[in-house]
């Protein structure tokens, strides 16, 4: 396995957890609201909120590929 194949697989796997940690996070701090029929439904994220976490981010995504670029560049 070549040294782009790993990176991906590795990249793809830590983006997996993170991503059902986060999830995870979100379900247990949102309250949850059941309705007439007895579903259940997460509260709506104001747009402002999402913006900002958005934001967030493509701030990290930003700061991750700066990693692999030379000092001062």
């Amino acid at each position: 396995m070549n040294l782009r194949t790993r990176v991906l697989l590795f990249g793809g796997i830590i983006g997996a957890l993170l991503g059902v940690s986060v999830a995870y996070l979100y379900l247990r701090s949102a309250p949850i609201q059941v309705d007439e029929s007895g579903r259940e439904h997460l509260p709506a994220v104001p747009p402002g909120e999402a913006i900002r976490v958005g934001l967030g981010i493509l701030t990290a995504i930003r700061q991750i590929v700066g990693l692999g670029n030379p000092a001062g560049k």
